[in-house]
């Protein structure tokens, strides 16, 4: 009598497993398909990298002068009181609160503010000033009012 013997074929595989019997170890690297000209379409179920668009900065930006009552430019999307746009875009101060101006110039650390006579909204309360600004730059700006104390910065890009 023939006494025949399973033979089983026992696989190793990459990765481990724990106790529960859960793969543990490194994920396998999806796959991606080549298109023409090199781009690559991911796997399905994987999130491809953003495509960068536009630099940082919107078109338009709204300022709230004096908010919470104090000496204070406060840029909306920043908040703080630096704003960055784009050239061709569009800065909107809004007096929340106190007698206010938004005149472009430089205060050095000891003296008065200068002005530079790119824009002066005038000295108002519960008023709005807009500028559009065309080109690329850094443009300080300060209070007339209250000179060093509330000074603030529109970067274009």
């Amino acid at each position: 009598m023939t006494l025949l013997v399973p033979i089983f074929v026992i696989a190793a595989a990459v990765t481990c497993s724990d106790k529960n019997n859960n793969v543990v170890g490194p994920a396998p690297a999806p796959n991606a398909t080549p298109t023409p000209g090199g781009a690559r379409t991911p796997t399905p179920g994987t999130n491809p990298s953003p495509t960068p668009t536009a630099p940082s900065g919107s078109m338009n930006a709204t300022v709230n002068v004096g908010q919470g009552g104090g000496f204070v430019f406060m840029d909306q999307q920043s908040g703080n009181s630096t704003t960055t746009i784009r050239a061709g875009g569009t800065v909107n101060w809004v007096w929340v609160s106190g007698t206010h101006s938004t005149t472009s110039g430089t205060c050095p650390p000891a003296g008065e503010c200068n002005p530079d006579g790119n824009w002066d909204s005038g000295i108002g309360t519960g008023t709005t000033f807009q500028k559009t600004f065309s080109s690329p730059g850094t443009f300080p700006y300060f209070c007339r009012v209250h000179e060093g104390m509330m000074t603030g910065t529109v970067v274009v890009q």
